[in-house]
């Protein structure tokens, strides 16, 4: 992996946020900021945390080799849902096997 600089503007271009949205999610000054991104300093980890926190990813997916923590994010993004929401998923995943004949209707007796 490239240095922590580098890994922290990827991910927050990845993000679609900008320098100035990610120092005030993360509740850091900007030249702390601007300092990490260009490697001039290296963060701590607390502050290396409140970025993760704003970036909206964990430590260990920061350090992770996987280049695409936005897609890995909306992988997940289903199994976030409240349960209600998923039930809703569920049923409609439901009809449509039956609908298209995948799946065939039980028969209660």
């Amino acid at each position: 992996m490239n240095n922590v600089g580098n890994r922290v503007v990827a991910i927050r271009q990845q993000k679609g946020l900008s320098q100035y949205k990610l120092y005030q999610l993360a509740g850091i000054s900007q030249a702390t900021l601007s300092d990490i991104e260009s490697s001039k300093k290296v963060p701590t980890v607390t502050t290396l945390a409140k970025i993760c926190k704003a970036l909206e990813i964990s430590l260990s997916d920061f350090f992770a080799e996987d280049d695409n923590i936005a897609e890995k994010q909306n992988n997940n993004d289903i199994d976030n849902l409240p349960d209600h929401v998923q039930k809703e998923l569920d049923l409609a995943r439901e009809f449509i096997l039956y609908k298209y004949g995948i799946k065939k209707a039980s028969t209660d007796k």
